[in-house]
């Protein structure tokens, strides 16, 4: 990996790797939007090589509707390597108490739910255990040509919002910490819920993600009822994690034909400048490694915002 200084008007204070780019490369309204050149939108090989020329980190969300295979994993290992960039992975949706969606499930795992012929949403509560003990399995096995290349970032664990803060909750956080430190992933926990941040409980699971060495993955969202506030707070040396969903307010808990339309949002210069100030006072001093991702990815406006980003802090690509 290279090392990048914060520099430009906002000084060079110390010295880190910090990686930025989006939450996914492959989101349609990208594809229909023109930033890729013709002959490389519709070729997946060409189209993550030049994602990757232009950004050194990308998170992939696809795993969280779907158990990845491992031969995708390879694919990408191999398209980026010879390239500084690593992928971020979004766990799969039962490892997160969000349930499933029954027809995404392969064939032997879709026989093991109460109905064998469901297609639609399964929530958590009706897995049986064995059906969720398989998918944590096949999740970290399929990713680990990318943890053996070297090219495994962060793991996302983003907790829905009604997973709040009570002792199950804390006790699923435990093993999230288990088995992915055990599968040689660094777990990364997001909780979409502002009672996280009370002030009578803040402090308690802060000390949890430390003694887990959990990363907390600091939001920068829409000021909404009961969306989660930014708080820089750093947990794990090895890495921290901003991720910057946009500000529209209008969109956040909305049910939106398309999952992009709820990120609807472009970044103004001065809210980038703002972004910059958290990552470099607050997070990258106290990390080894800073990952920056935009998941306000509509159109071109992911992309916009990480090229942005990148220009402040005094990276080329």
């Amino acid at each position: 990996m290279l090392l990048y200084c914060f520099a430009s008007r906002y000084g060079c204070k110390s010295i880190s790797v910090i990686r930025i780019g989006t939450a996914s490369w492959t989101d349609p309204t990208l594809l229909e939007a023109g930033w890729y050149p013709p002959g490389v939108k519709n070729d997946a090989e060409k189209r993550l090589r030049y994602y990757a020329q232009h950004f050194n980190t990308m998170e992939v969300d696809s795993t969280y509707y779907a158990i990845p295979r491992r031969r995708v994993a390879e694919l990408w290992a191999e398209r980026t390597a010879d390239l500084d960039f690593d992928f971020n992975v979004k766990a799969y949706s039962a490892l997160t108490r969000h349930g499933v969606e029954a027809g995404a499930l392969p064939k032997d795992l879709r026989q093991l739910l109460p109905d064998p012929e469901a297609t639609g949403k399964v929530p958590q509560s009706k897995l049986p255990p064995e059906l969720v003990e398989e998918t944590w399995s096949r999740f970290f096995e399929a990713l680990e040509p990318l943890r053996d290349a070297g090219k495994l970032g962060y793991t996302l664990f983003q907790f829905p919002p009604w997973f709040k803060p009570v002792n199950e909750t804390y006790d699923h956080m435990k093993e999230v910490a288990t088995r992915a430190q055990a599968a040689g992933h660094l777990p990364a926990v997001e909780f979409r819920h502002s009672s996280w941040y009370r002030d009578d409980v803040w402090p308690r699971v802060r000390e949890l993600l430390r003694k887990w060495s959990l990363v907390h993955v600091v939001v920068d969202v829409p000021r909404a009822k009961g969306a989660p506030p930014l708080v820089p707070e750093v947990t794990t040396e090895e890495a921290a994690v901003l991720r910057c969903h946009g500000r529209n307010a209008e969109t956040w808990w909305a049910k939106t034909s398309i999952a992009a339309e709820r990120f609807d949002y472009w970044y103004s210069e001065e809210e980038i400048d703002e972004l910059v100030q958290v990552a470099r006072g607050e997070l990258e001093p106290k990390a080894k490694r800073l990952y920056v991702i935009f998941n306000n990815n509509y159109g071109l406006e992911g992309v916009a915002a990480a090229r942005m980003f990148m220009e402040r802090v005094g990276i080329r690509r």
